[in-house]
């Protein structure tokens, strides 16, 4: 693997609720935007050799599904080797979820509970959306204040593996870890009690997450870990070392800028090549499928003599509609659930559950948010009326 980009796989043979192309969407931008190559692992089995030129490998949270022991000795060679491996749950751990994390965790010292954490006096509104501030000094924590944590398990963690994130002292379980990482052979592991950390619209939009997610997949991937330097100031007088400072300041944001659409174009002719063998494959099937149907028709003719008429393949516009009308009821589903939480800490603050900043602040995130989906869901609806006009 050259040094210009990392390349992260997010695996989609488990069943994860954690996916590229839906909940982690916002993920897979943040990390492109930060130079790696994210691509969703497809290949059944996980096998050493699809894992070779891998920097890190991501879980989000398997669904009803296990691997088999022969993936899970595989996951440990290639950590064993310098790999970095992302294990996400949700609350329940592996006996809410049937999936067998822990399996694989236990090796690097850390098991996915059966447990749903709760703190009722540190959260974004409800109980089961805890803010984690009592967060280890490491690399994966830097310039991160606290992190949102919803509808998380806990982990228990053995010395093989250290602490990186725990409930407080209130909440249920208390003082109990939620993140952990370990470091084993050349490779390194981190564990979250919840794939959701990460998800689009959710805990992603909390600032601490953000910087989290950078610095883990950086920490995994053994990937720079120094802060951004700041310009220099310069006192007056020394106005030729001022001038110097802001053309190498300038020069640095250059670079980033043009490594950036480097990457992206790179990005692009992949994802045009990938476009192009799909569109090929899909003529090719459309094609046989035709000759197929056209030899069915005829020898059903000629049997019963019964015409059947030929097949109506959808328009663009009847394509958009169906895609719009999806669009609408998800927007829908996502109005109720954000109105339903502003109703919920509005009644906590009528009862004095919830202190009056706190709800300040959420209600006007909530109501903004809502505004929002407002504003998308009308846009959708204008659409639609269109083409049904046309």
């Amino acid at each position: 693997m050259s040094d210009r980009i990392k390349l992260v796989y997010f695996d989609q043979t488990q069943n994860e609720r954690g996916r590229l192309d839906s909940t982690y969407s916002e993920l897979g931008r943040l990390l492109k935007d930060n130079d790696y190559d994210v691509q969703p692992y497809t290949e059944f089995m996980i096998l050493p050799k699809n894992l070779e030129s891998c920097d890190v490998i991501v879980f989000g949270c398997p669904n009803s599904s296990k691997l088999r022991q022969a993936e899970i000795d595989t996951l440990k060679k290639y950590v064993k080797k310098g790999g970095g491996l992302f294990l996400l749950s949700l609350s329940g751990g592996d006996r809410g979820l049937m999936n067998n994390m822990s399996k694989v965790s236990e090796i690097f010292g850390i098991t996915f509970e059966n447990t749903a954490v709760k703190d009722e006096r540190n959260n974004a509104g409800l109980p089961t959306m805890p803010v984690i501030n009592i967060l280890t000094d490491h690399p994966t924590t830097r310039g991160v204040n606290d992190i949102l944590l919803p509808s998380a398990c806990a982990l228990k963690v053995t010395d093989k593996a250290i602490v990186i994130a725990k409930t407080s002292d209130t909440a249920e379980p208390p003082s109990q870890p939620v993140i952990a990482a370990a470091e084993f052979g050349k490779g390194r592991v981190v564990c979250v009690g919840t794939y959701e950390i990460f998800r689009r619209g959710g805990g992603l939009n909390h600032p601490g997450n953000t910087q989290f997610a950078v610095n883990a997949f950086r920490w995994l991937s053994k990937g720079s870990l120094e802060p951004v330097k700041e310009k220099e100031t310069v006192p007056d007088k020394g106005e030729k070392k001022v001038k110097a400072a802001d053309e190498s300041f300038a020069s640095k944001e250059m670079e980033q800028t043009m490594r950036r659409l480097v990457n992206a174009v790179f990005d692009l002719q992949k994802d045009i090549g990938k476009l192009t063998e799909k569109v090929s494959h899909v003529e090719t099937n459309i094609e046989l499928l035709r000759d197929q149907f056209q030899d069915f028709a005829e020898k059903t003719q000629e049997q019963l003599g019964v015409m059947i008429p030929a097949r109506q393949f959808k328009s663009e516009d009847e394509n958009r509609k169906e895609t719009l009308e999806a669009d609408i009821k998800s927007l829908d589903a996502e109005l109720r659930s954000v109105k339903q939480l502003l109703e919920h800490i509005e009644q906590r603050h009528s009862s004095g559950a919830m202190p009056r900043e706190a709800f300040d602040e959420q209600s006007k995130k909530l109501t903004e948010r809502i505004e929002n989906l407002s504003k998308k869901l009308e846009k959708k609806k204008e659409e639609i009326e269109s083409l049904s006009a046309e």
